[in-house]
Formats: C-alpha cells, structure tokens, sequence
C-alpha cells in the first residue's frame, strides 16, 4: 500500500454507511422472523427487533472487517481499514470499531477532526484499494 493513497471522501463513508446498514437490516430481519418462529413454536422468549439489528451491525462489522479489512460496502467501493502504520489492523483495533460503528453517533466525529469516531479512537483509517 502506498501511503500517499488518496483520503477516501464523505460520499464514500455516507455509501458505507447506508450499504452497510441496508446490508445488516435484511440480514437481522430473516434472523429475527427466524427466531419469531421459534418464539410462537417452542415458546422461546421474544425479544425486540432492536436487539438483533444492533447485535446484527457489531457482528457483521467486526467478523468482516476482522477476516477480511472490509465490509461488503468497501468491497463494492474498493476500499479497506488499515491501522495508521499502513498494516493491518489488530484484533482491538477492530473491536473498537465495530463497538463505535453500533454506536449511532460516530459520524459525528466528522465534524471537528474529518474522520469519524470509530477511527479516531480505534487509530485506523481507510484507504483505496485501486491500483
């Protein structure tokens, strides 16, 4: 990786943003009319939808970013987390993130430092995968 690579923009993040979370909703509403089933068939106790959609985001996002350094979103628009010393990013790194990306207030870290929260404080950033 070069470490001159270009800042990946806002427009890019917002695509993250709502791919990553159109991504997460089906995938927690299948698993939630799953487990609804469950519920009404074998008397499992319910639970609100919220609580798979926000367990649904900090799974997908930590498993993919962990595996992979990106989620489907930054497949698409070929881009991937690195730390700041250009390599990948380690375990904590990525749970930091993903526990910031659940949280809905990370975009605003936009505002005073042009990166979001999650990393800012997991010490990370995106970087283009094009050659």
């Amino acid at each position: 990786m070069n470490p001159t690579s270009t800042r990946i923009g806002e427009g890019t993040r917002i695509m993250h943003f709502f791919l990553d979370t159109f991504f997460s909703f089906i995938l927690s509403y299948l698993l939630y009319q799953w487990y609804n089933f469950q519920v009404i068939y074998w008397n499992y106790t319910p639970y609100r939808y919220g609580y798979f959609f926000f367990a649904t985001i900090f799974v997908y996002t930590f498993l993919f970013e962990f595996v992979f350094c990106q989620t489907p979103a930054k497949m698409i628009t070929r881009t991937k987390v690195v730390s700041l010393n250009m390599k990948r990013p380690n375990i904590v790194q990525v749970l930091i993130r993903a526990i910031l990306r659940t949280s809905l207030i990370t975009m605003f870290g936009m505002a005073w430092n042009d990166k979001p929260l999650h990393d800012t404080f997991s010490r990370t950033h995106l970087i283009s995968t094009r050659k």
